[in-house]
């Protein structure tokens, strides 16, 4: 079981990179950050009982999942966002 001390160091340890990884990824600031945050709290509040040796891969895998997930909400956002910019008012 990792420690509270041991958790907390892990994710100030893999901040930075697990920032790089996101912003290459989304090419948008304030998006990598909310991408790395989302999967810090997910790791903290799921996984925080594991072990600290499984923790970088656990780390991983979530930040992959939360940079998909990023990118499926903005495919259906943005075809919602056509859809209506192409329907015009009538006069």
């Amino acid at each position: 079981m990792a420690t509270d001390r041991e958790l907390s160091s892990f994710l100030e340890g893999v901040e930075r990179r697990a920032f790089k990884h996101a912003m290459y990824a989304v090419r948008n600031e304030e998006s990598a950050l909310d991408i790395v945050q989302e999967a810090m709290i997910k790791l903290s509040e799921k996984y925080g009982d594991k072990p600290a040796a499984e923790l970088p891969m656990l780390f991983q895998r979530i930040l992959q999942t939360t940079t998909l997930d990023y990118f499926r909400r903005e495919k259906v956002r943005n075809t919602w966002v056509s859809l209506f910019s192409s329907i015009t008012p009538d006069n």
